[in-house]
């Protein structure tokens, strides 16, 4: 039976290489606990000794000289006060097709306020708002808007005293 070095593939050929050692994503996450920790006022030490390691070993961390477990990152983020996502959406590279759930959430958040105004011409007004935030796109397909969109709602009659002197 052959045993490898620690980080060897069995087999010797020259592939990849030691698996054990952080990688960009787990650099990302360090980095990412960094900013978090450093924004709750605490020190490595603070942090550190509120999840079980030692100041130095969360330098390691935050370094990516080290990996972080699963367990510790859950711990982590109980200790910061944080989700899971708030740590992992900014450090996992974005896959083509694949949407991060807090950018899920906030479309979710979003069409539920969209979903909220009555007002047609608001509606509009929030769709047209977004385009100019999101800067120039590929066209999309577009479709005829309802008879309801197409036009405005009927006028409101006022009740102020001013153009209407007999109330």
């Amino acid at each position: 039976m052959y045993i490898a070095n620690p980080g060897a593939k069995a087999g010797g050929g020259g592939g990849h290489s030691n698996n054990r050692l952080p990688t960009t994503t787990d650099r990302a996450v360090g980095r990412r606990i960094r900013t978090l920790r450093r924004a709750a006022g605490m020190t490595l030490s603070d942090l550190g000794e509120a999840v079980g390691v030692s100041g130095v070993q969360f330098q390691r961390y935050e370094t990516g000289a080290s990996r972080v477990a699963a367990s510790r990152l859950l711990a982590i983020c109980d200790a910061l006060d944080v989700p899971l996502d708030t740590l992992i959406d900014d450090a996992v590279p974005a896959r083509a097709g694949h949407t991060s759930n807090a950018r899920r959430r906030e479309c979710i958040e979003l069409a539920r306020a969209f979903n909220a105004v009555a007002d047609p011409t608001h509606r509009r007004a929030i769709i047209a708002l977004a385009r100019a935030f999101a800067g120039p796109q590929e066209p999309e397909e577009v479709t005829a808007p309802s008879e309801a969109e197409a036009s405005p709602p009927p006028a409101e009659p006022r009740h102020d005293t001013e153009e209407n002197p007999d109330k």
